[in-house]
């Protein structure tokens, strides 16, 4: 009964704290590594690769790369899948198709309206279908350039300020573990609810400006001001709690005098 007790008691939850602590500092580097990755290394492709889109004519030479060639396919096959990941396959045929199906994200009426065997025109660049049309209208697929910066910088953020949120916490609890049983301590709460603040405004940009083509620039002047309030927030609460312990001991001072 002793040894069972003293397996399941304190020394147990603690070391079980610690491991938790430090998966929690793990993942924390983690995501702030692939965040750092996507910011300097896929957003500035990303961004390459829409100007070269969005400045890209239409093709006068059969050889060209970045222009833009209207070509028309078959289709063989329709594949639709609902729900949270909605989207679709279509495979093609006709000129130079690849066996590897066309994948569009969402669902929209051009995908709904067709069918095997009509004929639909795809936009090619790069070599890649970019979107496919019929007479009625059209959607892109997943190959289709813009907007792509807007979303690798937005996930790029979501994971620097979650990793190094978790990495924060998990060094203060790993630093000063015996603050697990009293909650909370105020600068890791301070920097919790401006780590919150900042990740809701940065997914509320990502789905308003990605389903509306928005640049860059724009997804950027509207989050610098989230962010600078969020640093404001900090520094101000950085303010508060060190001058508090000063200000109670004056007064624990003053008491005693």
């Amino acid at each position: 009964m002793t040894s069972r007790g003293t397996r399941h008691g304190k020394p147990y939850s603690a070391v079980r704290r610690r491991l938790q602590n430090i998966l929690v500092a793990i993942g924390g580097v983690l995501a702030l590594l692939t965040g750092t990755v996507l910011l300097t290394i896929v957003l500035p492709q990303a961004s390459a690769n829409e100007r070269a889109f969005l400045s890209a004519t239409e093709c006068r030479v059969t050889s060209a790369r970045d222009c833009l060639r209207a070509a028309p396919f078959t289709v063989e096959s329709v594949t639709i899948h609902d729900g949270k990941n909605a989207g679709g396959r279509v495979r093609l045929s006709g000129a130079g198709a690849g066996p590897a199906p066309v994948k569009f994200d969402g669902v929209s009426e051009f995908l709904k309206r067709v069918r095997p065997g009509d004929g639909v025109t795809g936009t090619v660049w790069r070599g890649e279908i970019v979107a496919l049309s019929d007479g009625e209208g059209g959607q892109r697929t997943v190959d289709h350039p813009v907007g792509d910066s807007l979303l690798t910088v937005a996930f790029g953020i979501l994971l620097l300020v979650t990793g190094a949120l978790g990495a924060y916490a998990a060094w203060w609890w790993i630093r000063c573990p015996e603050h697990t049983r009293r909650g909370h301590p105020p600068a890791l709460a301070a920097a919790g609810w401006a780590a919150t603040g900042l990740v809701v405004h940065t997914f509320v940009l990502m789905v308003a400006l990605g389903s509306q083509d928005a640049s860059l620039t724009l997804f950027l002047t509207l989050w610098t001001p989230a962010a600078a309030a969020a640093g404001a927030f900090l520094a101000h609460r950085r303010r508060v709690l060190r001058k508090g312990p000063r200000r109670g001991a004056v007064g624990r001072q003053r008491t005693e005098g």
